[in-house]
């Protein structure tokens, strides 16, 4: 084992998704090593690109987050395509640890889009980490594939149908529907793209199996050739704990803000409704004969007139009466559910440093897997460490000098009293993988009309800019506004953080000598 003199986080930037590489280099005995840890690489798949981009948004938004801005904003294929060369470039095609936090697009298109280089070429890869969600072989991941690949299957075929759909549920699903990635369809046909769940099993192959590992949480691992230690800290196995996505309410509320969304949907009621949609003919229509009544009159010179229900259904006053969407509520909770429960099997890390500073990276881990990390030490009290005293969640936050922002500054992936709050280190830096033009555009249609998603959240980054003293970087950042906050307030007087930016990415530089 050497010693650990540098290490390095870069952050891509210009997406709406997580791409980050870890890399330290050793001192062994006079020559150095170095060694790389990539955690995830993807982007959403529907971004647009500059002037593209700011023709679908709000004016408001385009005000509030600035034409320039706006501009510089890359589709999203292309810029993944570039941040992964970049990455198999640094690492000269030699990955030794690559991280699949979850099975989001988000985290996993640029394996998808540069497939050639990634997983035909000649990259190799030393070890790779899942959580245990992704074991094929494991009973309760079993169930957990089988629930969300139904939920899939409907989002996909909602996204279809709400191309032609301008109802705010069916498009609040298509835009969720984008995170779960290309779905083959029964009877809308396939999208010929590679899935989620194809881009896992890829990365699986490539890797083989006697170099890919399924954590589980209170693990703690010695990752001796970087010197440094993880501990594993969810998705937990708590049914109930993987499932809770929504803060409690009142002063018990675990995040930023007390959100409200149903969280149950009728799956089968759903597919029912959208096989109906899909495949609807004069034949097949949701009611029985007896209580059917025509919708069309009697031709007038050739020209067919509405009959006296139409009449009635389409009157500005009977509108109160109409059913044609309610069948939406439940797509949208349904989206809104499968998005979350994905996000809670995040796998979630923290990344202990010779000197004690800890660098958390939780993917996108909302609540349920957040308050799971109290419920056990590391490694779980039944085993002995070499110290002889197992470490508590509570500790880890407490040393943590790096946070890897959940969900891209979303309002539920960051708990508050339990998490942020316990990140008293004044050394703290943040780094919040997002682009806001393209958040804004992909949420569209849903909370107030063209706000899209707020990423990051106001209050939540409130709070960062507080305990970190400003010391913020961003997907899509002022490299001068960033810079000065660093210089500004330095992490420490003698070893300093320091950050350098180009135009895929930012790189923090952690100086341990």
């Amino acid at each position: 084992m050497g010693i650990l003199k540098l290490l390095r986080i870069r952050m891509y930037r210009g997406i709406l998704g997580d791409c980050f590489l870890i890399r330290t280099t050793l001192d062994d005995g006079g020559a150095e090593l170095e060694r790389s840890i990539l955690i995830d690489c993807g982007v959403l798949q529907n971004v647009a690109a500059g002037a593209d981009l700011i023709a679908k948004l709000d004016p408001k938004v385009v005000n509030r987050i600035g034409k320039k801005r706006l501009s510089e904003v890359e589709a999203g294929p292309a810029r993944i395509s570039a941040i992964a060369k970049d990455v198999l470039k640094t690492v000269g095609n030699r990955i030794d640890l690559l991280v699949i936090t979850h099975e989001h697009y988000d985290h996993l298109s640029g394996f998808a889009f540069e497939k050639g280089a990634f997983l035909d070429g000649a990259v190799s890869i030393g070890r790779l980490w899942m959580a245990w969600t992704e074991n094929l072989k494991d009973p309760q991941a079993q169930v957990l594939r089988a629930r969300f690949s139904k939920g899939k299957q409907a989002l996909a075929a909602a996204a279809t149908l709400a191309q032609g759909d301008a109802h705010p549920g069916l498009r609040t699903a298509a835009a969720l529907a984008a995170f779960a990635g290309p779905v083959a369809i029964n009877g809308l046909g396939a999208s010929g793209v590679f899935g989620t769940a194809e881009i896992m099993q890829m990365l699986k192959d490539k890797a083989g199996a006697d170099s890919t590992s399924y954590l589980e949480p209170g693990q703690v691992i010695d990752l001796d050739e970087f010197n440094i230690k993880a501990f594993v800290l969810g998705p937990p196995r708590d049914e109930v704990l993987l499932r809770k996505d929504t803060p409690s309410k009142g002063q018990a509320k675990e995040v930023y803000l007390t959100r409200l969304d149903a969280a149950a949907a009728a799956e089968s009621t759903v597919n029912a409704q959208l096989s109906l949609l899909a495949n609807r003919t004069d034949t097949v229509l949701p009611f029985s004969a007896v209580y059917q009544r025509p919708l069309k009159g009697k031709t007038r010179r050739k020209k067919a007139t509405k009959s006296g229900v139409r009449k009635l259904y389409d009157a500005p006053a009977e509108k109160w009466r109409r059913i044609d969407s309610d069948w939406t509520g439940s797509i949208e909770a349904l989206a809104l559910k499968m998005d979350s429960d994905t996000n809670n099997t995040s796998l979630a890390l923290a990344f202990e440093l010779p000197d004690g500073q800890v660098l958390l990276f939780p993917g996108d881990a909302q609540v349920g897997n957040w308050l799971s990390w109290n419920d056990q030490t590391y490694p779980p009290a039944a085993k002995t460490m070499s110290s002889g005293k197992p470490v508590t969640a509570e500790d880890l936050l407490r040393r943590t000098t790096f946070y890897k922002v959940g969900h891209h500054g979303s309002h539920n992936a960051t708990v508050e009293a339990l998490g942020l709050e316990r990140m008293v280190d004044p050394r703290l830096v943040a780094a919040i993988p997002v682009v806001e033009a393209v958040a804004a555009i992909q949420g569209k249609g849903r909370a107030e009309p063209g706000s899209g998603w707020r990423m990051p959240f106001e209050e939540l980054y409130k709070a960062l800019q507080e305990k970190t003293k400003g010391r913020i970087v961003q997907g899509d950042g002022n490299p001068t506004v960033e810079k000065r906050a660093f210089r500004n307030n330095p992490t420490s007087a003698k070893r300093p953080v320091k950050i350098e930016h180009s135009d895929l990415f930012v790189e923090m530089t952690f100086d341990l000598s």
